[in-house]
């Protein structure tokens, strides 16, 4: 059922492959029951869940805007027969675990003889390691590992605004996917940083309020998400390798065109882009759009609403987390960040019908910069204050960066 972080990794890639077949035979090994199984009935199992992978897939892609991939319905298909074994080696094993004494307190209790007491706790315990072990496995698995989907929607089809492909090389190996959009003359390029199970496709609609305003644009898909690649999803942690990829990019490839480098980070964009800017002084201004201090800080601010228990279980899929991706979630992130940008311009967005990132934490990441800053709470849900309000973000972006660095005069009609 675990899929590592290994999974970045050809070798990783084979093992976590090979983690059905290997629960299989266990299931197979210790029960025998279960290998009197019919062909017909297995195949027909995976037509019937193939069918229905790809009929969510399709919706999910419909409703995002997107293209479903076909090697992903595979992938899930391969995650899900993963889980299904598990469970059913966990159901088999934990799941049963002291049954034999549970049968024969019954029969003592039924003959009017006592039976111990703490017999009556074996189904409880049985229940609390799956509870307090399996589902926050799964749970972790299914948080830091996701299906992709490739882009539906691109500048020209939408804009009919010409662009370049590129693909940029991260610092651990990874390849990455991006557009870069170019406007005559300019000097200063913004960075779009999306946000998690999204893609460069889904963001954009940022591009129509920023064209035309004296700067170059690039949009790339994180790690993990889009045509890009890795499997591995941490909310922001190692993602800020792919921001500096970018810059890094930039400044071979276009340095005239990128003498200032703007990033606009979104929800993990902007934890990314926090992240990425206080390593690298060459990201001279962030735009932080629906911001949060921490993985650790935002699951404890959700998991507060269920007092003791809540924190307690947030702490343990965590920790899982952390062991299967390799990277701490328990450590400071933006909040830590923000303050070792010193001088350099910070914007801070939250929007007012957000219920997934706290409007507190965007107030809190605004106290700690220390160098020009600005804070709206614009209208809108998460991630979508600019399509709720385009004209108003644009002009309070720029007008904020042109108090920094008057530009060139703008060139949208």
């Amino acid at each position: 059922m675990f899929w590592c972080t290994c999974m970045d990794s050809i070798v990783g890639s084979v093992v976590c492959g090979c983690i059905p077949v290997l629960l299989a035979i266990i299931l197979l090994w210790r029960f025998p029951r279960y290998r009197r199984f019919r062909i017909r009935s297995l195949v027909f199992y995976t037509v019937v869940m193939l069918l229905l992978i790809w009929g969510a897939m399709a919706l999910v892609a419909w409703i995002a805007t997107a293209k479903v991939v076909i090697r992903e319905i595979f992938i899930v298909f391969w995650f899900t027969v993963s889980c299904r074994l598990a469970w059913e080696l966990w159901s088999l094993s934990v799941g049963r675990m002291g049954q034999r004494w549970v049968r024969w307190a019954r029969l003592q209790r039924r003959n009017g003889r006592p039976a111990p007491s703490i017999i009556r706790l074996i189904p409880v315990g049985r229940a609390a390691l799956t509870l307090l072990i399996f589902f926050p496995a799964f749970l972790s698995v299914v948080l830091t590992h996701r299906c992709k989907f490739t882009d539906g929607q691109d500048p020209y089809s939408v804009f009919n605004i010409s662009f370049e492909t590129m693909r940029i090389t991260t610092s651990d190996g990874l390849m990455l996917d991006a557009w870069y959009i170019p406007e005559a003359g300019a000097e200063r390029t913004i960075i779009i940083c999306h946000g998690a199970g999204a893609n460069k496709g889904n963001f954009i609609w940022f591009l129509d309020p920023l064209v035309n305003r004296g700067y170059n644009v690039v949009f790339f898909d994180f790690r993990a998400h889009g045509s890009s690649d890795g499997r591995t999803l941490t909310y922001g942690l190692r993602e800020w390798r792919d921001v500096l990829a970018v810059v890094d990019w930039l400044k071979a490839e276009h340095p005239a065109e990128s003498r200032r480098i703007v990033g606009l980070g979104s929800s993990l964009g902007s934890m990314a882009l926090a992240l990425a800017a206080a390593r690298d002084e060459r990201i001279d201004a962030v735009i932080l759009d629906s911001p949060f201090r921490s993985p650790y800080a935002l699951a404890h601010h959700h998991a507060a609403r269920i007092p003791v228990l809540g924190p307690l279980y947030v702490n343990i899929v965590l920790a899982m987390m952390s062991a299967q991706t390799g990277t701490n979630f328990f450590t400071p992130s933006a909040d830590e960040a923000v303050p070792r940008l010193s001088d350099r311009p910070a914007m801070f967005i939250h929007g007012e019908n957000d219920h997934m990132m706290p409007a507190e934490h965007a107030q809190y990441l605004y106290d700690l910069a220390a160098g020009p800053k600005a804070l709206w709470f614009g209208p809108g849900p998460h991630s979508n204050i600019i399509t709720t309000a385009p004209g108003e973000y644009a002009r309070r972006v720029f007008s904020f960066l042109d108090e920094q660095w008057p530009r060139p005069p703008a060139t949208r009609p």
